[in-house]
């Protein structure tokens, strides 16, 4: 995985940048290699905040390309064919509802409720039965009991109407919305998330709560995730191709890549390899 690339693309780090974040970058070390965690997670040991003791890391400040990890094949097949892989295959009322916390950079990103639906279209087309909801932060009023007389009122008409489907016994106020802090209404409808999974203008709610990216996705990696195990390109074949924009390596360059990614470059066209 190439850390930073659509970054190099969008010329907000250098070439140079961008060779010493993937030269560095490392990876976790094996469990059994593990320590204990320090401050500030527990109140014993060196402050190690960034769990720099558990990393496998450059062992000359990125000289060395600091090695990185394949994921384990078999633990991807258990993932896909045990049901700890969501695929979109999903048919109850749903309303994701959460929080609005990218401003703190929190862990929780807000786009899984896209990407969930991502997957729901990739699967068969439809995702009516998924509504999605934010609530702005820090939010002084909860919408989870109104999420909750939505999702009853849904589904008592599904049990007095079966034939109507999901979809067709939706009650007026489960579509999607989203809300200031004081949980009033900014907008609802169809199209207030336009903008995230198609090409319409930002509808209102995409307008006020814009989603920030992750480290996958800059590198190239779809907003759906699930790609555990991304299938390899020469860096010939991804300088070839442009994948690296404007910059086009040098000699030197190219060495310094072939280098750092000597078994080659994700190739995200062409799924995932982990895939049984």
């Amino acid at each position: 995985m190439q850390y930073g690339l659509q970054a190099l693309r969008d010329g907000n780090i250098t070439p140079g940048e961008f060779l010493d974040l993937n030269a560095k970058v490392g990876s976790w070390k094996d469990p059994q290699e593990m320590v204990q965690e320090g401050r500030p997670f527990l109140p014993v040991g060196g402050f190690d905040p960034w769990s720099s003791r558990n990393m496998r890391l450059s062992p000359d400040g990125g000289v060395t390309p600091a090695p990185r990890r394949e994921g384990d094949l078999a633990a991807m097949h258990a993932a896909y064919t045990h049901g700890l892989y969501f695929d979109g295959d999903i048919d109850i009322p749903l309303i994701d509802e959460r929080d609005y916390l990218e401003r703190e950079l929190n862990m929780h990103n807000s786009h899984q409720s896209f990407a969930e639906r991502r997957r729901m279209l990739d699967h068969d087309g439809d995702a009516s039965n998924q509504v999605i909801w934010f609530t702005d932060a820090p939010p002084a009023s909860d919408q989870t009991p109104e999420a909750f007389e939505v999702i009853d009122e849904w589904m008592a008409n599904i049990r007095r109407h079966p034939g109507r489907g999901v979809a067709g016994n939706k009650p007026e106020l489960a579509t999607d919305r989203c809300f200031t802090a004081q949980g009033e209404d900014i907008a609802r409808g169809r199209h207030v998330w336009d903008g995230i999974l198609d090409n319409r203008p930002d509808g209102p709610c995409t307008a006020r709560f814009p989603l920030y990216s992750t480290s996958r996705i800059v590198a190239g990696g779809p907003l759906r995730g699930g790609v555990y195990k991304c299938r390899l390109q020469s860096v010939d074949r991804a300088i070839a191709r442009r994948l690296y924009g404007d910059w086009t390596p040098s000699a030197a360059e190219r060495a310094r890549l072939e280098e750092i990614f000597p078994t080659g470059v994700c190739d995200y066209t062409r799924g995932d390899a982990g895939r049984p």
